[in-house]
């Protein structure tokens, strides 16, 4: 294009302040003439063409550059990716930034696909580890939309789909449009195109195909942005900046913990001991003398870890950075303790301007501030040696840590949210809309009553001791900034103590305030979405560490009680997503394979863990025989929990909650399964369903996610007609746009018409693909479409890698390998499929290692993986397989017991899944 073309890009950037271009024919050594094209303009490209290493015959094939106004050069920085096929640009101004990729994709052909499935996962990578929101991709995509057989065209509108971005050419243009002339042919073709996220899309102003005007073979498409209709920012990550104070553990040695240790045993000793309170036995005392001191005791605890770690603040605070940046103890520390010692013998005498202190100061100065710009310099291959190193010495721990810090995406929080700007306003919009979230259910509040006592009311010291070392490490902390290091490292005095003051919890059915309290940090889901739209963010709790001791030994004693029917396979020991959709699939093959058609439903409860009524909730846990004591300390844990909402730096006014399971709960997962097993057990108790052997199915649940079956549709509806009538006796409401009718049919039932099915008085949607538990189901009961999304995944996955951690050596590239790309969802379930689509997935996954380690194609994908010792995409397969089978024999399941136990049924025989593991396993 540069050359020849030279007149028509002039003419261009009359008309633009950006300008990209493909196919530039520049090696490159000739990149500078980006700058020289155009007085006014200043430029930055990417070249496939090195004239060093290789004699080049004939044109110079693709190359992309991209060219910006001088005007506006001080808000410009240009983005280079590492790839010859993209280059970038960001803008940058007052808070507000928006992202330019410009991208050239190979022409379709079957051959070329398995690099645009790559090189549109490099894009979505990109795309979701920026910190930017506002990002537009534009260029030759190669994506023909006016071509309904067009596969690439197909992969293209399948990445903005299932992404949540916006085809912007397609939505903006008419759907006659075409950006490419073919003169051998006399054919057009649209090929160019622009995708952005939401925000981006919403600010853009217009778009048209300047069809005036031809470069090459190709139409430029233009675009216009309304820079102030993109989102602002605050200019920080309020978020992950949350507690400021933190004591940052990893910061500190062997000896500051037991300094720690130390002070904890010291304070804890003085710790007034509320007698009376604990010595209480009545378990229906209303002597609030007692509650009071029992809430004192736990408060005074509290302080004194608190006050036990206070002296390490300061420490690991200052600390924290040079401990996290590699090559800080190498290269940095000496120096920083020599520019101390200088500093201090330089005030000593006085601070003067000159003499043998003055100079040794300035020269320690010199050595350390030296030292500093080194790591910073060269911050990539120390942190790259620093992750070897760890590797190599086993320092798992200390690996992982490394590589969640490199892998962190900090993004700043959008300075407005549905039009409301500034941290204290939308900290109150928060409060407000979650307030109306866990209070939206009118009804009375749970009645106690008297309690009977119960021996098992104590708390044990080994209780305490177990509750804390199932804690989690490094996690963020509540509103009294205790962190579970603070409990694992604390004195022995501290066990007994918290039992004391448990029991006393229990006798007195009471709790703290500051131990109920919970901070919600609403967190985006969704970076391609609207980041200003209040839907695109779910909340994160944090609790009181010490909350979560308790709720632990709460969880122990209830679990017994609390058991669900084996349709629930969420939240359970031994079972899975994997598990749960392997015996849908079971069920429908053994239908279809007996010429039955199926009907499924699959149910979206809109804010299911959020609408449980507690009232209904604490019946059904007396009626399960729950000790009341239990009961109700849960009830005031519910009646009095406080939840403020945190946003950059501004924390909301509290306010309570009466509907909802409590928020990180440990104990919430187990009581939503409570709350909805009489869903379950009314629908296993209709006389309709699939039978496998003499065990009725009807239905299976993963937590929330209900999908309901029968072989009529009559059944079908009667099943739909119980949800409803429970979900209006237990205030679940249920999303009739999102949950869809999927029906398996046989060939005999292919022309036959189905009628409407209603849930909730709502028609439900047919579809021939269904997403469940992130698997796709389709009405052909065929993998294609889940085996090409676990492809799309894996070019994900290792062009992250790649990008985030080229750097690093072999070794830990293998190990990333290993950690992201080996674990292939649901693979073992795949049977049916075109062996087309399992072989693009053989490819992709011998790809992604090439990609990560940057081994070109065309060598020994065998001799490769032999090398990295790794395993290959067949051996990876069957090891899922074997793994699999042994987890569905270990089962007590009765659902699995019916597909698998040959003594229930005679599936396992017929089954064309076990079969294929068969075929796969022994050749």
């Amino acid at each position: 294009m540069i050359g020849s073309s030279e007149f028509v890009v002039d003419s261009l950037l009359e008309e633009c302040e950006i300008l990209s271009l493909q196919e530039t024919f520049l090696p490159k050594q000739d990149l500078d003439k980006l700058n020289c094209l155009n007085s006014k303009f200043f430029g930055v490209g990417e070249s496939t063409t090195d004239l060093s290493t290789a004699i080049v015959r004939g044109r110079i094939s693709g190359g992309v550059a991209v060219l910006w106004n001088k005007r506006i050069d001080a808000v410009i920085k240009p983005l280079r990716l590492d790839v010859d096929w993209c280059i970038g640009i960001q803008y940058i101004q007052n808070n507000i930034s928006f992202v330019i990729l410009n991208i050239y994709t190979p022409y379709e052909i079957a051959g070329n696909e398995g690099e645009y499935i790559s090189r549109l996962a490099f894009i979505n990578a990109f795309i979701q580890s920026h910190s930017t929101y506002s990002i537009y991709v534009v260029g030759d995509f190669n994506a023909d939309l006016s071509d309904k057989k067009s596969q690439f065209a197909k992969h293209l509108i399948q990445l903005c789909e299932d992404n949540d971005l916006v085809l912007s050419s397609k939505v903006l243009l008419p759907k006659d449009s075409y950006t490419y002339i073919s003169e051998s042919w006399h054919t057009t073709s649209w090929l160019d195109h622009c995708i952005s996220t939401a925000d981006g899309h919403a600010a853009l102003d217009s778009m048209s195909i300047k069809y005036g005007v031809t470069v090459s073979d190709h139409i430029p498409l233009a675009f216009s942005i309304n820079v102030e209709q993109l989102p602002s920012t605050m200019g920080v990550n309020y978020v992950n900046n949350y507690d400021n104070i933190k004591l940052e553990w990893a910061a500190l040695s062997d000896k500051d913990i037991s300094g720690y240790s130390y002070n904890t045993d010291q304070y804890l000793n003085n710790i007034s001991v509320a007698k009376e309170a604990i010595l209480c036995e009545d378990v229906n005392c209303k002597i609030l003398k007692h509650k009071s001191d029992l809430c004192s005791m736990y408060e005074d605890i509290v302080d004194a870890l608190y006050e036990s770690g206070r002296p390490f603040h300061v420490k690991g605070k200052n600390k924290q950075k040079p401990h996290i940046r590699p090559g800080w103890k190498e290269h940095v520390a000496m120096y920083q303790d020599e520019a101390r010692v200088a500093f201090k013998c330089w005030d000593m005498v006085g601070r003067p301007r000159q003499g043998v202190e003055f100079e040794q100061k300035k020269r320690a100065n010199a050595r350390y501030k030296y030292a500093v710009r080194f790591i910073s310099k060269n911050e990539q291959i120390m942190r790259a040696d620093s992750m070897a190193r760890k590797f190599m010495s086993h320092d798992v721990k200390g690996f992982w840590k490394d590589v969640k810090t490199v892998n962190n995406c900090k993004s700043s929080l959008p300075g407005a949210v549905e039009g409301v700007s500034g941290e204290d306003n939308i900290a109150a919009l928060w409060r407000h809309h979650y307030y109306a979230l866990f209070n939206c259910l009118k009804g009375d509040q749970h009645e106690d009553g008297s309690v009977i006592n119960d021996e098992s009311i104590c708390v044990t010291t080994h209780e305490v001791h177990d509750a804390i070392h199932k804690l989690a490490d490094n996690k963020a902390s509540g509103l009294d900034h205790i962190s579970a290091e603070h409990l694992k490292y604390a004195s022995q005095r501290l066990a007994p103590l918290l039992a004391l003051c448990f029991t006393g919890f229990m006798i007195h059915g009471i709790l703290p305030d500051s131990m109920m309290a919970i901070l919600l940090v609403p967190v985006i889901k969704n970076k391609s979405g609207k980041v200003t739209s209040m839907d695109n963010y779910r909340p994160i709790a944090l609790a009181s560490v010490l909350s979560k001791v308790l709720e632990r030994i709460i969880f122990d004693r209830v679990t017994v009680y609390l058991s669900s029917l084996d349709n629930q396979f969420g939240f359970k020991p031994k079972h899975g997503t994997d598990m749960c959709i392997y015996a849908l699939k079971e069920m429908v093959n053994w239908y279809r394979n007996r010429n039955s058609s199926v009907l499924m439903c699959f149910i979206d409860a809109s804010k299911a863990f959020d609408r449980v009524n507690h009232r209904k909730l604490f019946i059904k846990l007396k009626l399960r025989g729950v000790p009341g004591f239990i009961v109700r300390i849960l009830s005031y844990w519910y009646a009095h929990q406080k939840i403020q909402v945190k946003w950059g730096a501004s924390i909301s006014a509290p306010f309570g909650v009466s509907n909802g399971v409590r928020q990180g709960g440990i104990l919430s997962p187990i009581l939503f399964n409570l709350y909805v097993d009489d869903l379950s057990v009314q629908l296993r108790a209709c006389n309709t369903g699939c039978l496998m052997g003499t065990t009725l199915i009807n239905h299976l649940m993963y937590a929330d996610d209900l999908v309901v079956f029968s072989p009529s549709s009559a059944g079908l509806q009667q099943l739909l007609n119980i949800c409803s009538e429970y979900g209006v006796q237990y205030d679940i409401q249920y999303n009739a746009v999102k949950s869809a009718i999927l029906i398996c049919r046989t060939k005999q039932d292919k022309k036959l018409n189905f009628p409407v099915f209603k849930l909730s008085n709502s028609d439900l949607n047919v579809c021939e693909k269904v997403k469940y538990l992130g698997h796709f189901i389709t009405d052909q009961m065929r993998d294609d479409a889940d085996i090409h999304r676990q492809c799309c995944k894996l070019y994900a996955q290792a062009n992250t890698i790649a990008r985030k951690f080229g750097f690093c050596s072999p070794p830990v590239k293998v190990a990333l390998f290993k950690a992201y790309c080996t674990p292939l969802y649901t693979a073992q379930l795949w049977s049916s499929y075109n062996q087309s689509s399992m072989n693009k997935l053989q490819v992709a996954y011998n790809d992604a290692l090439r990609i990560i380690l940057k081994i070109p194609r065309g060598g020994s994908a065998s001799q490769m993986f032999v090398t990295a010792g790794v395993c290959t995409f067949k051996a990876l397969l069957r090891k899922l397989i074997f793994t699999f089978i042994g987890r569905l024999d270990s089962s007590a399941n009765s659902i699995i017991l019916a597909i698998t136990d040959p003594t229930v049924s005679s599936c396992r025989y017929f089954s064309s899944i076990r079969k294929y593991w068969l075929k796969c396993l022994c050749g």
